[in-house]
């Protein structure tokens, strides 16, 4: 029995302090998207939705502690009926973790219903949370070219 005792004691108190570099109270969360043009003004990211697509993704990148795990939230969501069921789904995974960096990259879905919305993405570490938002617009190929780059898109 002391033997048993003493095992248990040796293997309970050598993994104590083995992971505990990797827990960081001191973390921080920086959130942006490089691929989207942002506006100052209303602090919003511009995505204009593919014409030709029912879906996509855009990437949101962050910057935390390595190997942080973030939560994600957002009250956007979309639906799907299947089998006569209606499921609503949030537009972003619930948790990410960033890689041996820091670096870390959260996908968003979008698809034609969120058109016109504003999305709200929330990202959630340690009790720092930081928000993104992100305007979906649609693309426009017959727009007035004083109004419309090269691309179609609005100015």
């Amino acid at each position: 029995m002391k033997k048993l005792l003493l095992i248990l004691t040796i293997i309970l108190t050598s993994c104590e302090d083995q992971y505990k570099d990797l827990i960081d109270d001191t973390s921080n969360l920086e959130i942006y998207i490089d691929e989207l043009d942002y506006n100052d003004i209303t602090k919003t990211y511009k995505f204009r939705y593919p014409d030709n697509l029912s879906n996509t993704y855009f990437k949101i990148t962050y910057n935390t502690s390595p190997y942080q795990r973030v939560y994600w939230n957002s009250p956007d969501e979309y639906y799907v009926v299947a089998f006569q069921d209606t499921t609503w789904t949030s537009v972003v995974n619930y948790s990410t973790h960033a890689d041996e960096n820091g670096v870390g990259y959260q996908m968003v879905y979008v698809n034609e219903s969120l058109i016109g919305d504003t999305l709200n993405i929330i990202g959630n570490i340690n009790n720092i949370e930081r928000e993104i938002k992100i305007d979906i617009i649609a693309y426009d190929a017959d727009c007035y070219p004083l109004l419309c780059d090269e691309n179609g898109y609005y100015y």
